[in-house]
């Protein structure tokens, strides 16, 4: 039986059913995604499009085939089946809908139909109903706007919408991938071979999950389990409601299966459950980009002292602990010379002082050096510089601040290995946010739209790595005691 491996390293593609009525989108996606092998598109009524001659069927193309795209409507796809398999076809991916998804009878008899030919004609199947592949370093793609960077996130989606949404996030985050997989009504490959994949990968060293429904309970739960041992894995369930999971089995014919089950699969592993897209992306964003912590205590720094309160009640919400500044670390600052209404304690309350680089570097160094601080979440509110800015005639006030905030978080992240977080609210100034989100990530400084959401991504990062940490310390004595 072929592997994923098998499927995803194609030298030659076949998209059937590349029609103008949607501008050949698969082959479009494919030409810009830069793929390096051939592709041979096939349409009956088109003679050529993007430089490619276009072929009638498969039985025509003079090639041998590894990988074959099929978005034909669903009662002309068992006939694709059967010519893929007859030309030894490796792997198919199958965007058509109409299937299990339908809900109806004749949907479920035409699944059933291509899955039996399939199998015995040893061809794998991924979908029907889903996207596919995105692999940028090999260019394969399903849309023309996503990236050729590689980067170390692994994504599995039973969801062609979410995986195109979480692919496209990267963009304003800073987060790429290794491989990306829609997978649809999971018909033949499914969530568990694909993590399975992911795990033996050394591409990717993190694995997000979206699903909604698993067909083999007990594979998934050894593969999630195993996966996440060696690198962290990260589970966002659909359907935990009844409403939920009405609308998964009219989506991708799954069934949700009970709640309370996936909970039990999350409490006997070591995953990262988490309960919105925003979570799964902003949880990948911190793995990407941080050290490893294994404790709890963060350093807040922010502008205002309001700020500072309820930035301390979303951390504490989420398992945090902001410890006091000793006296001694005080005691350090109180020879500066601070500005007005600057609080040393923690949350650390700059005021004035946000514009005063020296204070700033100061304040930042001496948290990351604390033994007692293992993380720092720093709350950058672009209007006060941008605002400043016009009644000082210094135009370039906002990115002498960015730029001090950058220089010495980055020097915590490489000398202390401690994560810094970065944290921007969207308030106003939209320009000047962009511009101060550019710099920090290209300082490879994670960057999130509230200190409510970095603080989950950082519980959830801690949460992880401790529990890893206790479960290699038990894998540890357990190999002692055996060779006793």
């Amino acid at each position: 039986m072929y592997t994923i491996e098998d499927i995803i390293e194609p030298s030659t593609i076949a998209i059937v059913g590349s029609a103008r009525r949607n501008e050949f989108y698969f082959l479009r996606s494919l030409v810009a995604g830069g793929f390096n092998g051939t592709i041979y598109p096939i349409n009956p009524n088109v003679r050529s499009a993007y430089g490619l001659k276009f072929y009638k069927s498969l039985s025509e193309i003079p090639d041998k085939i590894d990988l074959v795209i099929c978005a034909v409507k669903a009662d002309l796809v068992p006939d694709v089946v059967r010519e893929s398999v007859e030309r030894e076809v490796k792997g198919m991916v199958i965007f058509s809908s109409g299937f299990s998804d339908s809900g109806t009878e004749e949907g479920r008899r035409l699944e059933k139909e291509i899955v039996e030919i399939a199998k015995n004609g040893g061809l794998r199947i991924i979908g029907p109903n889903c996207m596919g592949i995105y692999y940028p370093e090999r260019g394969l793609s399903f849309r023309t706007d996503f990236r050729r960077k590689k980067g170390p996130v692994g994504f599995v989606s039973q969801s062609g919408g979410h995986a195109i949404s979480f692919v496209l996030a990267g963009n304003d985050t800073g987060l790429f991938y290794s491989k990306v997989f829609s997978f649809g009504n999971a018909v033949d490959v499914t969530a568990s071979e694909l993590i399975e994949f992911l795990n033996r990968d050394e591409k990717t060293n993190i694995i997000a999950v979206y699903v909604e429904g698993v067909r083999d309970g007990a594979r998934f739960m050894k593969a999630i389990r195993e996966a996440a041992l060696r690198k962290p894995v990260i589970i966002w369930k659909g359907g935990v409601t009844d409403a939920g999971g009405r609308a998964a089995a009219s989506h991708t014919g799954s069934i949700a299966g009970s709640p309370r089950i996936m909970e039990a699969v999350f409490t006997q592993t070591n995953v990262v459950p988490v309960e919105s897209f925003e979570e799964l992306l902003d949880t990948s964003l911190a793995f990407a980009y941080c050290p490893p912590v294994y404790e709890n205590r963060v350093g807040l720094i922010s502008i205002s002292g309001g700020s500072g309160v309820t930035n301390s009640d979303y951390c504490v919400k989420t398992g945090l602990r902001i410890p006091q500044l000793s006296e001694e670390t005080r005691d350090k600052f109180s020879h500066m010379n601070l500005g007005a209404g600057t609080s040393v304690k923690n949350p650390v309350d700059l005021a004035a002082s946000y514009l005063n680089p020296k204070v700033v570097t100061a304040i930042v160094e001496t948290l990351g050096g604390e033994s007692y601080i293992d993380s720092i979440i720093f709350e950058v509110q672009v209007h006060y510089p941008s605002f400043f800015a016009r009644f000082v005639d210094t135009p370039e006030l906002a990115a002498m601040v960015y730029k001090t905030i950058t220089d010495c978080c980055k020097k915590v992240v490489e000398e202390n290995r401690k994560p810094v977080l970065i944290a921007i609210p969207p308030i106003g100034y939209h320009e000047a946010r962009s511009v101060a989100r550019d710099m920090f990530m290209e300082a490879n400084l994670p960057v999130f739209p509230s200190v409510d959401r970095a603080a989950k991504a950082l519980a959830n990062m801690s949460k992880y790595y401790r529990k890893s940490q206790k479960l290699r310390e038990i894998e540890k004595q357990g190999l002692q005691q055996a060779t006793i």
